[in-house]
């Protein structure tokens, strides 16, 4: 019993009963591994749950058990059908006073866990549990308060279940409202807007800035010829004004590669650059810190950026707020003189297109080359900040909502 209540935080008809006078608990029976099967028709239940079958049984349906030992030791969960219960289980018989209904939330609420024996392998006693202390009502208002707790689990549990559904529904939405927007359909198009051919030579001045920076290598430079209407399915949905090409020719793709294993610690250094390796550090939209340094500088992906998954999983994209090192598990891509956010969520649209492309057994990757040669389309950049701006209202009403 949680020493903090006393007899005063209960109604007068509630009376403190020791467990021992309500309950008695017994220890199932240990079975060898060879004798659980596949094809049983009985359970086996041990100190977390099913783990097995069994060719016969002792345990009905709806027997309340306490896990005994390891891990699950004070767990409560009941057997969904006549059973064997082995000894990593206590099988609990309780008197007529007490609702098994109630007698089980009230299990759950003295959290058994904590009385544990604290040896590598925890295990709980029978004696331990006699000890405790729980406040009994009459029968008739334990069944009014089993009746009154599922009614609210019931409704708790629907309120969930259409939770989930609506954030089905809002993912859905947003992925609909990207796909429409990369389509040129989610704005209007603007007559007023400068040529495509305007933005083209603003990527290509940049691309050149770049190279004499020495950021880029000459070969980056280098530009694909842009796709006719009728030569790809992709782009003959899109609106004619918009620069139809490959990733690399508008944006700089840098593949990640990791630094030695004893160059990177999680103690920061002044010469030490945060270092990420994969996507567990990924937000929502922009990149957590990693916790993760190193002084052996391989791939430094300044701001701004877009770092993206390449292998498993494929395709996940975040923003960068600092300089960071990627190592072989992540990709940066850079835009060349236009909207960031516009890459960004033109990448978003593009993670299942990734996918179908990755290779390998152990887990599915990607390589440079098909991210480079990712088709991709552009509009005038006043349309990008249209379209910019739209998708991230709806993605602030989606947020709003879901809170």
């Amino acid at each position: 019993m949680n020493p903090l209540l006393t007899t005063l935080d209960f109604p007068d008809n509630w009376l403190p009963i020791k467990l021992s006078q309500i309950l008695r608990v017994s220890s199932g029976k240990s079975l060898k591994r060879t004798q659980l099967t596949e094809d049983g028709n009985v359970p086996v239940y041990g100190a977390h749950g099913i783990m097995g079958s069994y060719s016969e049984g002792f345990i009905e349906k709806g027997t309340l058990l306490i896990g005994r030992v390891g891990f699950y030791a004070g767990s409560i969960m009941r057997t969904k059908e006549f059973s064997w219960v082995t000894d990593n289980s206590l099988i609990v018989s309780s008197s007529s006073v007490v609702n098994s209904n109630f007698l089980e939330l009230s299990l759950k609420h003295l959290n058994l866990g904590s009385l544990t024996s604290q040896t590598a392998q925890p295990v709980i006693s029978g004696q331990k549990i006699y000890s405790q202390i729980i406040f009994l009502p009459p029968v008739n208002e334990q069944t009014k308060i089993v009746d009154s707790y599922n009614e609210l689990i019931s409704k708790v549990n629907t309120i969930e279940k259409e939770q989930e559904q609506l954030k089905q529904l809002a993912t859905q939405l947003k992925q609909k409202v990207l796909d429409v927007a990369m389509q040129g359909k989610l704005v209007p198009q603007d007559p007023n807007d400068e040529p495509a051919s305007v933005l083209l030579e603003k990527i290509r001045a940049e691309k050149q800035r770049l190279y004499e920076e020495g950021k880029i290598k000459k070969k980056d430079l280098v530009e694909t010829e842009l796709v006719k209407d009728g030569d790809n399915a992709y782009y003959g949905k899109l609106p004619k004004t918009w620069i139809k090409s490959k990733l690399f020719s508008v944006a700089n793709v840098i593949m990640g590669q990791s630094p030695k294993g004893n160059n990177v610690t999680s103690e920061f250094s002044l010469n030490a650059v945060e270092f990420h390796q994969g996507k567990s550090d990924f937000g929502e939209k922009f990149l957590n810190p990693s916790g993760k340094y190193t002084s052996q500088i391989t791939k430094e992906i300044e701001i701004p950026s877009i770092v993206m998954s390449v292998r498993a999983p494929v395709g996940d994209v975040n923003l960068t707020r600092k300089t960071i090192v990627i190592g072989r598990g992540l990709a940066a891509i850079q835009p060349y003189g236009y909207s960031l956010e516009y890459l960004y969520h033109f990448l978003l649209t593009q993670k299942s297109i990734l996918e179908q492309q990755a290779t390998g057994t152990t887990f599915k990757a990607i390589g440079g080359e098909v991210l480079r040669n990712l088709p991709i389309a552009l509009p005038a950049e006043k349309e990008q900040i249209r379209i910019v701006n739209l998708i991230n209202s709806v993605f602030e009403v989606e947020s709003q909502l879901m809170k």
